[in-house]
């Protein structure tokens, strides 16, 4: 199986939210909160179920992710992309036609699923609308992310690294006794690219850095082709430790190191 370069995505703000059907607490809203993971949009049964959003103005997209959700083998969503609230309603500009969530099929160890689309070409509209069909029961979800894609033009350096952090902590008494301090145990991935070019920096990486800094989300698609392990290998959340690029021996070349720290 081929091995694609990864790609990066800052979440656009997802504007005024509103969907057909929302359980009590669990705002649709919620979809917008990308750094609340834990806040999610659910609904009372499984009809009338979308979301719908002013982004406010024209924004260019090429990515959807629906993320963390509790997608079920005949889960489909739909993307309608367009100018106004009644194209997307309706006949849009852009319609993904029903795509199936779990692509490809998959069994995650805690039963949330991201989806991954990939749009054909960009598209650049104020109007977005997502529809979830085939699902039995409540559906939940915690964050949409949607966005232009950012892929650099070198694949990344052997070295690489992908494991966990444990955001508790445990101290042992000098009698044995475990005192445990709880909380979740995020993934984590480090990775250098070394062959950043100067147009990549300026255009790309410097932008959504600046953006983003070490407290806002980053999606990270670390190996985008379809395979089993494609959820796995799919990362959001801060870069806690801000890359530099630094100069290599070839000029107008840099090479920056990466790490991030997943909420999902």
């Amino acid at each position: 199986m081929a091995i694609r370069k990864p790609f990066f995505v800052v979440p656009l703000d997802l504007g005024t939210v509103v969907s057909g059907n929302v359980a009590a607490g669990h705002s649709v809203f919620h979809l917008a909160r990308h750094d609340a993971i834990g806040l999610t949009w659910k609904t009372d049964g499984n009809t009338d179920v979308w979301a719908r959003g002013d982004f406010g103005s024209a924004q260019a997209v090429d990515f959807l992710a629906i993320v963390a959700a509790n997608a079920l083998p005949g889960t489909q969503f739909r993307l309608r992309l367009g100018e106004t609230q009644a194209e997307v309603d309706g006949a849009a500009p852009y319609d993904s036609a029903a795509q199936t969530f779990i692509s490809p099929s998959i069994t995650s160890d805690d039963d949330l699923y991201h989806s991954h689309w990939e749009l054909p070409s960009l598209q650049t509209y104020r109007w977005w609308r997502i529809d979830i069909t085939g699902h039995t029961g409540d559906f939940e979800a915690a964050s949409v992310i949607m966005g232009k894609k950012f892929e650099p033009s070198r694949y990344y350096n052997y070295g690489f690294g992908r494991g966990v952090e444990d955001l508790g902590g445990l101290s042992i008494s000098p009698f044995g006794i475990f005192d445990e301090q709880p909380g979740i145990v995020l993934r984590r991935i480090q990775f250098t690219l070394a062959w950043v070019t100067e147009a990549e920096f300026e255009t790309g990486f410097q932008p959504m850095l600046k953006k983003r800094g070490k407290r806002k989300i980053v999606y990270l698609c670390f190996d985008p082709e379809a395979g089993p392990y494609r959820q796995c290998k799919t990362y959001m959340g801060p870069t806690d430790k801000l890359p530099f690029a630094t100069g290599v021996r070839k000029p107008g070349t840099y090479s920056m190191d990466f790490q991030l720290l997943s909420t999902i």
